[in-house]
């Protein structure tokens, strides 16, 4: 007896392990320091103007998906498309982009916490155009863009900002260039 209880508390304890294990990947947001990297993309024509696309890539990298298919769009409408990781050196300069696009994964309705410090701390200069977007599970509904927006800091340059959840099972192609379309002049 003793035995078969000492089995069933090592495994009740793997189990704690694993699951505070989990939650503290989702919650410190371990996978954002790992998008450290930043590529630029020249259009094909004369360049309209410089874009900066801002990635948190999430545990599932998704969103990485999300934002490369949102940066080749920017990048076919000639812009000149920087595509930087969210921890990159590239992502803390903002200044002489006309679009800005910031996106992370959504989890529990809420953006990580590297995006919302990203946002918080973002000052696009005037003008300029900016796009936030969630990616998470299933296809988006009102509710989850109203709840990204509720996530996002109280940042007065911010309330102009075009919102959008992308869900992992929707068509990547149609609502990245949906967003891309609304951005652009």
């Amino acid at each position: 007896m003793r035995k078969i209880f000492k089995i069933i508390l090592a495994v009740f304890a793997v189990i704690i392990i694993l699951f505070v294990s989990v939650a503290a990947v989702i919650f410190l947001d371990v996978a954002a320091y790992t998008a450290t990297r930043s590529q630029t993309l020249s259009p094909t024509g004369t360049s309209v103007g410089k874009a900066l696309v801002i990635y948190d890539p999430g545990l599932s990298g998704n969103v990485k998906t999300v934002a490369s298919q949102i940066a080749s769009d920017l990048q076919t409408s000639n812009y000149t498309v920087t595509l930087a990781g969210i921890k990159s050196s590239a992502a803390k300069d903002t200044s002489g982009y006309s679009i800005i696009v910031v996106g992370g994964p959504v989890y529990g309705g809420a953006l990580t916490g590297s995006v919302k410090d990203n946002l918080k701390n973002l000052t696009p200069e005037n003008g300029a155009k900016v796009g936030i977007f969630g990616s998470g599970q299933g296809a988006t509904t009102p509710d989850d863009v109203a709840m990204i927006k509720q996530s996002m800091p109280a940042n007065t340059e911010l309330s102009n900002s075009v919102v959008v959840k992308i869900g992992e099972k929707e068509d990547l192609t149609t609502r990245a260039q949906d967003l891309v379309n609304q951005l652009l002049p």
